[in-house]
């Protein structure tokens, strides 16, 4: 059965306009928070970042750590983001782990920490994310994302890939998938534009 969610959670995401049906979803007992709704937490309270500081990178290898710092109020969070091949799936090291560790500064700063975790923490969270989220949340995820979704579109119509892998880069893993769906299912991309994606020209251009 699936866990309650936290009520301090729910709170968190009721201050940013979100429930727990839209933002979370149960990993074997553990409540997981999307990374999208935790960047709406930061911002609705203002929550401020130094610039990050790499602690360990080799790119070679996918291997970074970063240290982040948060601030809210006068109140301080650090914390670390890893990214390595065993924790992670995606060709974006230093993105993850930057992420990571602002999720972690984001928890603890609004006291969440220890009471959820964010899907970037492991690959296995957003492996265990539902399939399917119900249809009005996902019309609003998307319709949040269509800056990146135009981007990417007229990128791939003027033969642009640089620009249109640059915004799908940009993206979390989690709206990739949002995002990934076939045409025929109501997917925003067109059977060309995802061939396209799948060549190793999109995959590598810069």
């Amino acid at each position: 059965m699936k866990n309650a969610i936290p009520k301090k959670v729910v709170d968190v995401l009721k201050d940013i306009g979100e429930t727990s049906q839209t933002s979370t979803w149960d990993c074997h007992g553990t409540t997981v928070i999307l990374h999208k709704a935790l960047e709406k937490v930061a911002a609705h309270k203002g929550i401020t970042f130094d610039a990050p500081v790499v602690i360990e990178s080799d790119v070679e290898k996918k291997m970074v750590v970063v240290l982040v710092t948060g601030r809210y109020g006068d109140k301080t969070e650090w914390s670390f983001g890893e990214a390595a091949p065993y924790n992670l799936k995606n060709n974006y090291p230093f993105a993850m782990a930057e992420k990571r560790a602002k999720d972690r500064v984001i928890l603890k700063l609004v006291g969440l920490h220890g009471d959820a975790y964010s899907e970037t923490e492991a690959d296995e969270f957003s492996q265990a994310k539902p399939s399917k989220l119900n249809q009005e949340s996902y019309e609003d995820l998307i319709m949040e994302l269509m800056p990146s979704v135009r981007a990417i579109k007229d990128g791939i119509a003027v033969n642009d890939l640089a620009t249109a892998n640059e915004a799908w880069s940009e993206l979390s893993t989690t709206e990739k998938e949002l995002l990934w769906v076939a045409p025929s299912k109501g997917g925003v991309f067109s059977t060309t534009e995802r061939a396209t994606m799948k060549t190793p020209e999109f995959r590598q251009a810069s």
